[in-house]
């Protein structure tokens, strides 16, 4: 008696257990064995990376800037072409930019910075860098 209730619940609700059993038995694939062993190719990860080279000289070219940061792209800035004020309203732009995407913006030199996404490492102080390779101490 029990089976004829669960019966008709599972006939009102749409269930039929016949019918899920037919469904599973054709959704099976036979296995085909090709008899080969499957080819492995190495597949290059590193790509070249291309380092953009911006000058604004305007504090609207900095979305511009921005747009090639979300890109994922690094950028060298060099804000020396803008008045101070506008380039101090490009850099906390821009540092608030980095920060959003989780990258990082370095000061390299006096008005010339590097900014980078998040798939990036800048590691050490770029400015010792610069300064031991031209000998500027």
């Amino acid at each position: 008696m029990s089976s004829k209730v669960i019966d008709k619940l599972m006939s009102f609700l749409g269930i039929d257990e016949s019918e899920e059993e037919a469904e599973q038995v054709d959704s099976l694939q036979p296995v085909i064995s090709y008899g080969r062993k499957p080819k492995i190719v190495s597949i290059h990860t590193q790509s070249q990376i291309k380092v953009l080279i911006l000058k604004p000289e305007k504090f609207e070219q900095v979305m511009n800037i921005c747009d090639e940061l979300k890109a994922k792209k690094p950028i060298i800035i060099d804000l020396q072409k803008m008045e101070k004020n506008e380039a101090q309203r490009a850099v906390d732009f821009l540092s608030g930019a980095a920060y959003a995407l989780n990258g990082e913006i370095k000061k390299v030199s006096g008005y010339i910075f590097l900014v980078t996404p998040e798939n990036f490492d800048i590691t050490g102080d770029i400015k010792d860098e610069v300064n031991s390779l031209y000998n500027l101490n």
